[in-house]
């Protein structure tokens, strides 16, 4: 395969690798947004129960086990969202990995071009 073919696959593969790298944003983005109205909603929710069972001290061993209960399950879709997050992370940074092994394989090859066009004007 000559220089100019390795390029262009080269470029191809980072073009991909760019594509790749701006969903992965796109929806980190998207991920974030939902797990901020999560957490609004969340919030609300506890507000509401509060509010509904602060006016029956007879019901606060019901509101203590709900609250309980929503407390663990937020906890539980916070970590969920958290993991997914970190999950994206790790895929960027894998594709930023290989958009540096690209740069430096091009780096390379127009190393290895100058060099060759070098080559054949000392020896004309």
């Amino acid at each position: 395969m000559n220089h100019d073919q390795q390029l262009s696959e080269l470029i191809r593969k980072e073009d991909f690798l760019y594509q790749k790298e701006r969903a992965i944003l796109k929806e980190k983005r998207s991920l974030e947004d939902e797990m901020n109205r999560f957490e609004g909603y969340s919030f609300e929710a506890h507000r509401l129960l509060w509010n509904s069972f602060e006016s029956y001290p007879s019901s606060r061993n019901l509101f203590d086990q709900l609250q309980e209960e929503v407390l663990h399950e937020s906890r539980k879709m916070s970590n969920s969202y958290l993991e997914e997050l970190e999950e994206l992370d790790r895929q960027k940074r894998k594709i930023e990995d290989d958009l540096n092994d690209i740069y430096h394989e091009r780096k390379k090859i127009y190393l290895e071009q100058e060099s060759d066009n070098g080559n054949r004007s000392l020896s004309r």
